[in-house]
């Protein structure tokens, strides 16, 4: 099997996830998430997060993103009630994933809410830049929605909570909600050494979607609730959008053995560390240049010709990223991203270089 290094959701899944789901098919369960396991899952989240919250396990980040977006800008999805005096708006980075991987998934479940994209340098919006992109909006028209960020970006790079923090206080400024897309939250905690509070709540966050798929579960996610007055609103809409699983408890046993005994965290520590090892062993050879910082596990790097055709030869699989320049490649490192992986990669670079 050749090293594949084009995302971290081309693994397989962690044994504990696999034995959690075998165990949870014994036997029966409530349904639709009444089950002895989602309330296991609420309350690890409770003591991981160290605040009261509500979950919502979903099959797909982009669900839980745009569920999530939806509850932020909606008036009341409850009810059906909306005001059409005006139009949302979901400002989130020019790279955000919800604008080019989701195909407008957000702006399809916010019923029409408009995504407004912001630059900024290495994947990260600068609060400064932030404040008056909204100042010049609000000026124009009574301003409400969202503010969406991910973290880690999609620059592989990484938020500290301070950083996180001022962006959230301009969005409440301005009378924005606060979603994280969180599809490789536990690789960013893993980065900065900063606690999962510190890092989504305590930082302004109202929604996360904590991803586990890229990280070792067979596919699953958590929508967390930090307000919980919203949680009404989102329930309305999960199960409205037809994300209410029946079978629940095999998302939940999923979420559940991801977040015991601090799987997430040693699945993501070993993303980072293959993805470190990597650049330390390419970073200065001829023929390649690191694109820009990477903090997690995901490099962006240039590379020749002739490196380029050195590493398809030798058949690694990775992309190219256009979004970055016509001769910047993507590659990232998972969970279960081995030595062996990495030397092969390595070899074919070098030989490339030569």
């Amino acid at each position: 099997m050749t090293a594949d290094f084009r995302s971290d959701n081309v693994l397989g899944a962690s044994p504990e996830i696999l034995e959690a789901i075998a165990r949870v098919s014994a036997g029966s369960m409530p349904s639709y998430g009444r089950d002895e396991v989602t309330a296991r899952l609420r309350d690890r989240c409770r003591e991981l997060f160290e605040c009261d919250l509500d979950v919502f396990p979903v099959l797909t980040g982009t669900a839980g993103n745009a569920l999530s977006i939806a509850t932020l800008v909606s008036d009341d999805p409850g009810s059906g009630t909306h005001d059409s005096r005006h139009q949302s708006s979901i400002f989130c980075h020019a790279e955000a994933h919800i604008i080019h991987d989701e195909l407008g998934a957000a702006e399809f479940y916010a019923r029409g809410a408009k995504i407004e994209p912001v630059a900024g340098a290495a994947g990260k919006l600068d609060p400064a830049d932030l404040e008056r992109v909204l100042e010049n909006a609000s000026a124009a028209r009574r301003l409400s929605g969202c503010l969406s960020i991910a973290q880690a970006t999609e620059a592989g790079t990484v938020y500290r909570a301070d950083q996180l923090a001022a962006l959230g206080s301009v969005a409440r400024h301005h009378g924005l909600g606060l979603h994280l897309d969180g599809a490789r939250f536990a690789n960013a905690v893993a980065a900065g050494g900063q606690s999962p509070a510190d890092l989504s709540w305590r930082a302004g966050v109202d929604l996360l979607v904590l991803g586990g798929t890229k990280n070792g579960a067979l596919g699953a996610e958590v929508v967390v609730v930090f307000r919980k007055e919203m949680s009404a609103r989102f329930g309305a809409l999960w199960h409205r959008g037809g994300h209410r699983v029946s079978k629940m408890r095999f998302l939940s046993a999923q979420l559940e053995a991801y977040l015991k005994d601090d799987l997430w965290l040693r699945n993501a520590r070993h993303a980072n560390a293959a993805a470190a090892s990597i650049m330390n062993a390419i970073g200065n050879l001829p023929g390649v240049e690191l694109a820009q910082p990477a903090d997690a596990n995901v490099i962006f790097v240039r590379f020749s010709d002739a490196v380029a055709q050195s590493l398809k030869s030798a058949g690694i699989q990775f992309f190219d990223w256009p979004l970055f320049g016509h001769d910047v490649y993507r590659l990232v490192a998972g969970f279960r991203t081995s030595q062996a992986d990495i030397d092969a990669l390595v070899t074919a670079v070098q030989g490339g270089s030569s």
